[in-house]
């Protein structure tokens, strides 16, 4: 959460409500956060050095703002850079970093970041269809069970939605390399 939270604060929210406000309004579809875990993540933030607060009244009312420092746009610009590690949390990551790309000011740059996404995506889809064809030398008492179909089916969901998103991205890189001329 702390990097959603520092590209929040790249892109100009300041108070804990512009913040969860911002959660709602778009990255709610890929990520949840109450107020509770963005108050821890705000305090772990500012004892990191990657935000400071600053307290203003506004309307008679004293609120919190929020503000990312030099080094926390460092540590933010150094994760969105970072290469993808497969796992669990593969789609959040990825949708994450694509939600605040637009910071990132050179093309070639955001196109190499889209391309450590189709790059872990594509790693995903590998192990699912390992794991697929694993599944498949289960006994037929396994295989025939309808808690193993619906847990199948599960993992069928998995590889049909890494898939698209394979080919969502490569539309994507595409569609860069156009804008600059490639």
């Amino acid at each position: 959460m702390e990097y959603v939270v520092l590209g929040l604060l790249n892109l100009g929210a300041s108070t804990i409500y512009e913040l969860n406000k911002a959660f709602k309004q778009g990255i709610s579809l890929f990520y949840s956060a109450s107020y509770g875990s963005l108050q821890a993540t705000l305090k772990k933030l500012m004892e990191a050095n990657y935000i400071e607060m600053t307290m203003c009244v506004e309307n008679g009312r004293q609120k919190k703002h929020y503000h990312i420092t030099e080094n926390g746009r460092e540590h933010f610009l150094n994760w969105m850079v970072e290469d993808i590690a497969p796992g669990n949390k593969l789609e959040v990551t990825v949708l994450s970093k694509l939600f605040f790309l637009g910071l990132i000011e050179s093309g070639e740059e955001r196109e190499a970041l889209i391309d450590k996404m189709i790059v872990a995506i594509d790693v995903a889809c590998v192990e699912l269809k390992q794991a697929d064809e694993e599944l498949q030398t289960l006994p037929k008492a396994v295989l025939e069970s309808p808690v193993f179909h619906f847990q199948y089916k599960t993992l069928l969901y998995g590889r049909n939605a890494h898939s698209k998103a394979l080919i969502w991205f490569r539309e994507l890189l595409d569609e860069e390399k156009k804008k600059r001329g490639c």
